[in-house]
């Protein structure tokens, strides 16, 4: 058990490590996307596109950001798999996003909450908008 622990943590402190501060690009978000009058309604074709973009940029910052040391799409490794993730979360999203800012609790596999604690600090960082497209990505995983 201690030597699992100790490699968990040594993973965590590597993927702390190898990150970065967030990079200020040309990435679209969803707030960027919305209209400027909120009562007019996007049509339906735009709406997919939307989500579809969303959802790979989402993608591209939950591999850029390193949560793949952790959360393999279909297999436990230190953390749950992304898909666990998803089935867990279907239809929260807010629960899974105030997870991700430290304002939630674990609820895939809370006896490992205390490894994501240092990952925590990074997702907590993130703009708004590319925590809603990491989130948007990992719900959008069947």
């Amino acid at each position: 058990m201690k030597k699992e622990t100790f490699i968990a943590v040594s993973l965590v402190l590597a993927m702390a490590a190898s990150c970065s501060a967030p990079k200020k690009d040309n990435q679209k978000s969803t707030e960027t996307l919305q209209t400027s009058n909120p009562k007019q309604a996007i049509p339906e074709e735009k709406n997919t596109q939307v989500a579809s973009e969303t959802v790979g940029s989402g993608e591209k910052l939950y591999k850029d950001k390193g949560c793949l040391v952790c959360h393999q799409l279909n297999t436990k490794l230190v953390g749950p798999s992304v898909k666990d993730i998803a089935a867990a979360y279907s239809g929260n999203k807010a629960g899974l996003t105030a997870f991700l800012k430290g304002e939630g609790k674990a609820i895939v596999d809370p006896s490992q909450a205390s490894v994501m604690q240092p990952q925590i600090a990074i997702t907590k960082a993130l703009p708004a908008g590319e925590l809603n497209e990491i989130v948007d990505y990992i719900l959008s995983i069947k």
